[in-house]
């Protein structure tokens, strides 16, 4: 569909990419990948025709629909969030608009009005062309999603200039999602994207048969849409036909096999220098030495540009103060902006090295209670608990916006380093990929990335026992991504991180805590376990008929559910009691006694399953963590269908 030859691009002496070419097919899925600054987006630009290239070729096949979603599309509208997501179908609406003023229009016109006739033939094309596209489906469509992305009913009735940049940008990616188009570029769709929105992105575009090409810096996003990869580095476009996860390894492996083959070639030219040298300036070897100096030039033009080699962290942060086992401890804590609830009854024990990841729907209350763990808030009931041996930082999510502009990278961090520090800062901030004159930039010319670096670097130097992290991997580059997971799981003290990030929670967090509802919740193990747990209660949740698992409230007891005593049964220890009058039959009574026995057994299991699940060491061990929580999981959903089916048999 899209044709690119021999693509040149250069701003002043710099060229971004030389010789570029890349054909984009119908159902290709390519993951577009190079360290910041690389030029994806200027190349994406000149794809879509809004730069012109020094040399070269951009050609598309005829009906080719193209759409684009930019890093940043919170432009100004004036309509409602819907009104938004329905501008993808403007020459429809424009359509609408018009048949609805010639319906006007014919109720006022007289029968002799020569324009009658006119008026009636344009009125039946218009009604035909929508009848035609379905215009009926247009607005349930848009509304699905919408949803998907995560607004509510009501919120897509909202003016959008009411919302943040992060949700106008949703807004315009229902718009480009619906305008159908038939190859997308998308360019960090996953930036202001909670994780249930990205995870319905990711269903929505495996769907999407039309060609696609994403950047992102979302390694999981990338492995689950793309299953090819362009990686633009150095000028140039090199192509892997592989997932992203494959894709890193063959790189290396590359990379190996290129430095191999110029150690090979280095080797023969020092052998045919030798003879030249010795041999030179004898006349009876001048012509060998000439064809050797002829075979030196030929095997130099054979060498090869090796890929930059991915740096990682080899230090130790300065050791911790010394802490208690416990750091901070919320006792029944809750906390409300006015009216609005945001959570309630909140029982968490921060202990010394604990790594949690918060996770949570947007607007659930994360960093909320990020910052009443930080102290920055205080509970509305309940209690915060801090000890004296708690030193915390709290990085927020502009924290890299705070770096005095006067300052160069250096003297920022200088600014906080304790002294023995200070003669190994360079080493430090090579770590942190900021290499020979780097250390000097200025902060006010560094990228978003830089600035995060920058930021990062300065708090853990602090002599702190706990860190508190809200979306620390904003603007950061997959290279800085790879850092701060290095950073933060070398790191010897407790650390609380909100993020979106599956792969630093994968790689990190030892517990999860997820705040959904008004409900603060805590999840044994790993990221992966917690998924497991999820994705468990989501089925079983589906399977009882409920569309939404996350948000469905808990119905108090009423005379028609049985109460439930201690270990789940009902008040009365035994079954829950019929209704009037009522007296089961033969096959009734055999099936309420097949039920009960199936309710004790698993709840036998269940209380082991809790032995197993309370016991710390469980959790080094991943799979088997992970089929536990999973196997318990089942058997809670599988224990609430029993009782629903005993409460119908009365």
């Amino acid at each position: 569909m899209i044709q690119l030859q021999s693509l040149r691009y250069s701003i002043g002496e710099r060229v971004l990419f030389d010789g570029i070419d890349w054909v984009i097919g119908p159902g290709d899925r390519c993951a577009l990948v190079g360290p910041n600054g690389a030029g994806k987006t200027t190349l994406i630009r000149v794809i879509l025709g809004e730069y012109t290239p020094e040399s070269g070729t951009r050609s598309a096949a005829k009906g080719t629909r193209i759409g684009y979603l930019p890093q940043e599309a919170a432009e100004a509208f004036s309509g409602t969030v819907l009104d938004r997501a329905m501008e993808a179908h403007r020459q429809l609406l424009g359509m609408r608009e018009e048949l609805d003023a010639l319906h006007q229009r014919l109720a006022e016109i007289q029968p002799e009005d020569p324009d009658l006739e006119a008026v009636l033939e344009r009125a039946g094309e218009l009604q035909h062309h929508l009848e035609m596209q379905d215009e009926h489906r247009l607005e349930p469509e848009a509304r699905r999603v919408l949803h998907g992305l995560g607004f509510s009913e009501a919120d897509q009735n909202r003016p959008l200039e009411e919302f943040s940049g992060g949700w106008r940008m949703r807004a315009a990616l229902a718009a480009l999602l619906l305008s159908d188009p038939t190859v997308l570029f998308m360019d960090e769709p996953t930036n202001h994207l909670d994780l249930p929105a990205m995870e319905w992105l990711e269903d929505y575009l495996e769907d999407f048969h039309g060609g696609l090409v994403v950047v992102s810096h979302d390694r999981v996003f990338l492995d689950r849409v793309a299953n090819e990869v362009r990686e633009l580095d150095s000028g140039q476009l090199t192509g892997y036909s592989m997932k992203f996860t494959k894709y890193l390894e063959e790189k290396e492996l590359r990379r190996e096999q290129m430095a191999a083959t110029n150690a090979q070639l280095d080797a023969k030219i020092a052998q045919l220098d030798r003879f030249v040298q010795r041999f030179g300036a004898k006349n009876t070897k001048a012509s060998a030495a000439a064809s050797k100096k002829k075979q030196i030039e030929r095997l130099k033009s054979e060498r090869v540009v090796i890929p930059r080699k991915a740096q990682h962290i080899r230090f130790a942060f300065p050791p911790p103060p010394n802490a208690g086992r416990l750091l901070v401890r919320l006792r029944d804590a809750s906390f409300a902006y006015g009216e609005r609830v945001i959570f309630s009854d909140a029982n968490l024990d921060i202990e010394k090295g604990d790594k949690i990841a918060i996770v949570g729907a947007n607007g659930a209350g994360k960093t909320t209670l990020l910052r009443m763990l930080a102290g920055q808030l205080e509970p509305r009931t309940g209690a915060r608990d801090s000890y004296p041996l708690t030193k915390l930082s709290y990085f927020a999510q502009h924290a890299a916006e705070t770096l005095d502009p006067k300052w160069d990278v250096m003297t920022a961090v200088e600014d906080v380093a304790p002294d023995t520090w200070r003669p190994r800062l360079r080493s430090l901030l090579g770590n942190f990929l900021f290499s020979g004159d780097d250390v000097f930039k200025m902060c006010r010319v560094l990228s978003g990335g830089e600035r995060q670096r920058v930021a990062i670097v300065r708090m853990l130097l602090l002599p702190t026992n706990l860190v508190l992290l809200d979306e620390p991997t904003h603007h950061l580059d997959l290279a800085g991504k790879e850092v701060l997971e290095d950073a933060l799981e070398q790191y010897p003290g407790g650390v609380i991180v909100v993020t979106h990030d599956r792969s630093l929670m994968a790689r990190v967090a030892t517990r999860v805590i997820e705040v959904n509802d008004g409900k603060v919740v805590q999840y044994p193990g790993g990221y992966e376990d917690y998924e497991a747990a999820r994705i468990a209660r989501a089925s079983s949740d589906k399977s009882a008929g409920r569309e939404d698992p996350v948000r469905v409230p808990v119905a108090a007891p009423s005379a028609n559910v049985p109460q439930m005593g201690k270990g789940g049964r009902g008040a009365s220890g035994g079954r829950p009691e019929g209704g009037k009058g009522s007296k089961p039959g033969p096959k009734r009574e055999k099936e309420i006694s097949r039920i009960e026995k199936d309710i004790e057994t698993r709840e036998a299991r269940m209380k082991i399953l809790e032995t197993v699940l309370a016991d710390p060491e469980l959790y080094h061990d991943g799979p088997k963590s992970k089929a536990s929580v999973l196997e318990y999981e089942t058997l809670r959903a599988e224990l609430e269908s029993l009782w629903e089916r005993l409460s119908e048999l009365g």
